[in-house]
């Protein structure tokens, strides 16, 4: 198959740019569509959209679509991959225990126990495993990183570097350990051959780091705000 899913995997084109949603409708999301970002992250951990909010985005969006959880719940991560998303992002994984976990919640028996039922994506046809991108955005990610990259079924790695300042004491993004391990996850994870991406949200962190293969540029209520501050400067 050669859906956005294999093709990251197959190592295919990066950097790819991203909209990180936190409140935009389907009907905005239509609006946007010409914006020329690559993919979009939904964010149901922060912002003012939820599980329910999933598919319906899916549904209208023009590129791919990834999914930032709220937590490790295998549940609710059924219930993202049943709308047919095209991968998941999980927050704050700290160990290859973590990621083993995650990875039998992502995957069809025999390979790992998600049930399958009656879902938005059982209608879309034979599709692409979607991706598993555990983020790192703790002291802990950072000290088990070759750990949980070395699980079976994790296509890469996502930084938070928001937490991760907060987690290495920090008081910017910008600070050098800050920059330092942002720019360790993204070269031992591309050394292992896996996707590396990052939400960054500022254009000077994003000069400072390695290019990853998935780039959140920024995120739907920043563009807004910036649009309409040019509207009426």
């Amino acid at each position: 198959m050669s859906g956005f899913a294999g093709q990251m995997r197959a190592g295919g084109g990066g950097p790819r740019r991203g909209l990180w949603l936190t409140f935009l409708s389907p009907f905005g999301l239509e609006l946007a569509g010409g914006c020329g970002a690559e993919w979009i992250g939904i964010d149901i951990q922060h912002g003012d959209l939820g599980i329910a909010d999933v598919a319906p985005l899916a549904r209208v969006s023009p590129v791919p679509v990834l999914v930032r959880l709220a937590s490790h719940d295998e549940a609710q991560l059924a219930r993202v991959l049943d709308a047919g998303v095209d991968g998941v992002i999980v927050p704050a994984v700290e160990s290859a225990g973590q990621a083993r976990r995650l990875v039998q919640a992502a995957y069809f028996p025999p390979r790992g126990r998600r049930s399958a039922g009656l879902a938005r994506v059982s209608l879309l046809g034979r599709r692409d495993q979607p991706l598993l991108l555990p983020m790192v955005e703790t002291r802990a990610g950072l000290d088990h990183l070759d750990d949980i990259l070395g699980v079976d079924g994790v296509d890469g790695t996502f930084v938070g570097p928001y937490d991760l300042s907060l987690s290495l004491g920090q008081k910017s993004v910008l600070e050098a350990p800050v920059v330092s391990a942002i720019a360790s996850v993204i070269d031992r994870t591309r050394e292992r051959g896996r996707i590396a991406g990052i939400f960054t949200g500022n254009r000077e962190l994003t000069g400072l780091i390695p290019a990853p293969d998935l780039l959140g540029v920024d995120t739907d209520a920043a563009a807004l705000r910036a649009g309409l501050k040019r509207l009426f400067d």
